[in-house]
């Protein structure tokens, strides 16, 4: 990867690599993160991004640290800790299109994914496993489903999960937000009530996070081809009811959107 983008990222031109993958491959993107960061911060390359287009089944760790203006985008899966640490760019994960399973069904990335990441965009289309943001600080993400104890002693960043999740979400959670498909009603006995509550998205004083949510699923759309949140955007106002805002007790409502806007891109 750094062979084949060194000179682009020297020279800050950007650049597009396409690439096989295989499980063997740990900890891919660090190296070319490590560069991008050296030469330009850790967002110096957000307007002139190298992207690389991967092939196959990742590794540990695939986008750890991964920096601003680094994009990888897979088709195929991914094993625990993805997006480890970063701090910027976008990592997206899809289904080989020659697959016919629901991606809403299936687990795409494994456990512990962003752990510790501070920035930059995650789109993940299929289910995650256990830990899904643990201490997350500033990563927007969007998924189809999560394991248990998501959003775990997360500070920051905001996680959409478009299906079920498990028991003990958002424990220890004391900052930025997240929204949650409850197709079954039982989301109310599976978060953490210690640090967090819960707000339906549908009433009308929640019109701005309505509108939020879906303009959130429609960038996942745009970078994942979704069938699943396809169907939710075409049948919005048969789903909006089943959503929750998951935020911290300490948060207000009202700022929550000002902060997210505050994001630098």
């Amino acid at each position: 990867m750094l062979e084949l983008a060194e000179q682009a990222i020297a020279d800050k031109s950007g650049g597009e690599y396409e690439l096989t993958i295989t499980n063997c491959d740990r900890s891919v993107g660090a190296r070319t993160s490590g560069a991008i960061a050296k030469a330009h911060g850790n967002l110096g390359m957000q307007d002139k991004p190298v992207r690389f287009n991967f092939t196959g089944h990742a590794g540990q760790s695939f986008g750890v640290w991964n920096a601003g203006g680094q994009e990888l985008y897979l088709q195929g899966d991914a094993n625990d800790y993805v997006g480890k640490g970063m701090a910027g760019g976008k990592i997206v994960i899809r289904q080989p299109e020659t697959v016919e399973y629901a991606s809403n069904e299936t687990t795409i990335i494994g456990n512990t994914c962003l752990y510790g990441a501070t920035g930059g965009t995650l789109y993940a289309a299929g289910c995650a496993g256990e830990r899904f943001a643990v201490r997350n600080s500033g990563v927007h993400a969007v998924i189809e489903g999560a394991g248990d104890h998501c959003c775990e002693y997360m500070t920051g960043g905001l996680v959409t999960v478009l299906g079920q999740v498990g028991c003990n979400f958002g424990a220890g959670m004391t900052g930025g937000f997240a929204y949650v498909l409850d197709m079954d009603n039982t989301f109310v006995d599976k978060y953490n009530h210690e640090l967090v509550e819960i707000h339906r998205v549908a009433p009308q004083h929640m019109e701005e996070y309505k509108n939020h949510l879906r303009s959130v699923i429609m960038g996942y759309i745009d970078a994942t081809d979704s069938a699943w949140a396809t169907h939710i955007v075409e049948n919005f106002d048969d789903y909006i009811g089943r959503f929750w805002l998951v935020k911290p007790k300490a948060a207000s409502l009202g700022a929550l959107l000002n902060h997210m806007r505050s994001r630098p891109e």
